[in-house]
């Protein structure tokens, strides 16, 4: 019965998509696969826990302008919970104007960038909640800020060879309006024969006017204890629609041949 939930729970996220306030402009691959890059970390078997802290800072500069960055990360991981916090603080500054109305060092942008992603074992079942939420703002900027918060059911079959989830997205951005979407993440994981190995990640992005999906897959044969060999296939497809009603769509294939050196 719980397996049988899935189609329900998309089709009834399927009419939470049919009235945005407005369109937007596609986003970046790299924001959306920020969604679901979490949830490729899996459960630990055991009962220990893992916890990870760091932070760090840069500062570029050349001969008209400069930046300052700080960043941090938190990572928190059990047999049924993995938390991650991620912040950033960024300021750019650059020299404005010519001659006489010359400016010096003034600030352009003063970015705070917060993300906060959770996976929550329902339980101790197979079954888990997924949740995300990610904050832009910055008042120097044209969209002032940008918010994205997810949450939705996932579940783990064939004994954690495949995790699939479900999630409902509502995104916002300031002077842009808002948009709701539905998104879906799939990992699975065969061993074919004792040396073969099948490794897919993928995932889907639904609204009204868009369809950003990515499917990466990956056969490893193993050659040593220390050495496989990897065949990797990346498929992309990004099809929306502007203001305008024109349609584009982008296709993405690559190929990718290569050795793994296991160094543990």
């Amino acid at each position: 019965m719980q397996t049988q939930r899935f189609p329900i729970l998309l089709f009834i996220l399927f009419f939470a998509l049919q009235s945005p306030e407005e369109a937007f402009a596609v986003e970046s691959r790299t924001n959306r696969e920020a969604v679901v890059s979490p949830r490729t970390k899996k459960f630990y078997k055991s009962n220990s826990a893992k916890q990870y802290f760091s932070i760090g800072g840069s500062y570029t500069s050349d001969y008209n302008s400069k930046n300052y960055q700080l960043t941090s990360r938190y990572l928190y991981q059990s047999r049924n919970f993995i938390h991650e916090i991620n912040f950033q603080n960024e300021n750019n500054y650059a020299d404005t104007g010519r001659g006489k109305t010359k400016k010096y060092d003034v600030k352009k942008s003063e970015l705070y960038d917060l993300m906060l992603s959770s996976k929550a074992r329902l339980f101790d079942s197979q079954n888990y909640g997924v949740f995300f939420h990610r904050t832009m703002y910055d008042d120097l900027s044209k969209y002032y800020y940008d918010t994205r918060t997810a949450a939705g059911l996932g579940r783990i079959f064939f004994k954690e060879k495949i995790e699939l989830d479900v999630s409902l997205g509502y995104h916002e951005i300031k002077t842009y309006g808002y948009e709701v979407d539905v998104i879906t993440s799939i990992r699975t994981n065969f061993k074919l024969t004792e040396h073969l190995t099948l490794i897919q990640r993928g995932y889907w992005f639904f609204d009204h006017e868009s369809v950003d999906n990515q499917l990466k897959t990956s056969l490893v044969y193993r050659l040593s204890n220390k050495m496989s060999f990897e065949l990797r296939h990346n498929f992309e497809k990004r099809r929306y629609e502007d203001d305008n009603r024109v349609v584009t769509n982008q296709v993405n294939r690559s190929v990718t041949v290569g050795l793994i050196f296991d160094l543990n």
